[in-house]
């Protein structure tokens, strides 16, 4: 998003966040600040075949529709049709190549490494196929501020991955977008599923316990966290989530504590706030984007 509103980052200033405060500030002024719409995004949603599929446990993701009655999504049967995202593992060669001559690339002998590729399967029918999903985010903001480029290819994932940028305009009323909330907003009372993960802070040392964390008080605290269920009991996780590689800093960012997604809320009417300036810069970046589903789903 950054690139795509042309956000260049100072390379002469440090923080925790390398950049990250610093990009979140410079959209709030492109997004924000000409008309007063507060600029957030949330998601994603993962879109194949005309459908949206969101997380239900760990590469599981099941279909999703709006209820513009009750004014909440509605998640498909697993039993029906689900998305699975895993990983394989390939074979890669080092090539020789022939700068300023007229020498072909030759695979360097030896030279042969390995990585991993995501891979979507859509299953249906008890019959699996590859899919290629996009991921869809809901940008809220000033609009036409910043002159953004509706379709382009960016650099995304270091290491010459590439992905193709597109940016279109969306009626929010009565679609699955208008479920989609941030803690930066004046949640409701009710039962929300994780979209991405929900960073956390330990108070002391390196505990990870949700007890003894910062980042759940706009939910209601540790008891709002109902965890990933399945059709037979839930069970709270937490993971170590990584922030990501500047290209502008040269480095890496550091790791977080996290709830990931597909992690169930129920935000109680006691729900606050909280003071952390980290925190809120996650949470205007896409961190703890929330999908308000039906309150049976965070029942024991």
């Amino acid at each position: 998003m950054g690139d795509a509103l042309g956000i260049t980052i100072p390379t002469n200033e440090s923080s925790k966040l390398l950049g990250l405060d610093k990009l979140s500030e410079k959209l709030n002024e492109k997004l924000t600040e000409p008309c007063g719409i507060p600029f957030s995004i949330t998601g994603p949603l993962l879109e194949t075949e005309g459908r949206y599929f969101v997380p239900i446990g760990e590469g599981v993701f099941l279909p999703v529709q709006y209820d513009n009655v009750k004014k909440i999504a509605v998640i498909g049967d697993r039993n029906k049709a689900k998305l699975i995202h895993g990983t394989e593992r390939r074979v890669g060669v080092s090539l020789k190549r022939g700068y300023n001559q007229n020498e072909e690339k030759v695979g360097r002998s030896g030279m042969h490494y390995r990585y991993l590729v995501s891979v979507y399967e859509m299953v249906e029918n008890e019959k699996k196929r590859p899919v290629l999903p996009n991921y869809v985010y809901k940008l809220t903001g000033c609009q036409g501020s910043g002159n953004i480029q509706q379709k382009r290819a960016i650099r995304f994932g270091g290491e010459g991955g590439i992905a193709f940028l597109e940016i279109n305009k969306s009626k929010e009323e009565d679609s699955i977008f208008s479920a989609m909330f941030s803690p930066l907003s004046n949640l409701e009372q009710g039962c929300y599923l994780a979209l991405s993960p929900i960073p956390l802070i330990p108070k002391h040392g390196n505990s990870s316990h949700i007890s003894e964390v910062t980042g759940l008080e706009p939910f209601g605290g540790p008891s709002s966290v109902r965890g990933i269920c399945d059709e037979r009991s839930c069970k709270v996780k937490v993971v170590r989530v990584g922030l990501g590689f500047s290209e502008v800093y040269k480095s890496r960012r550091p790791q977080i504590l996290a709830l990931p997604q597909g992690t169930l809320l129920e935000v109680s009417d006691k729900h606050g706030s909280n003071n952390s300036k980290v925190l809120k810069v996650l949470y205007s970046l896409g961190f703890a984007s929330l999908l308000k589903v039906g309150d049976e789903l965070c029942q024991d």
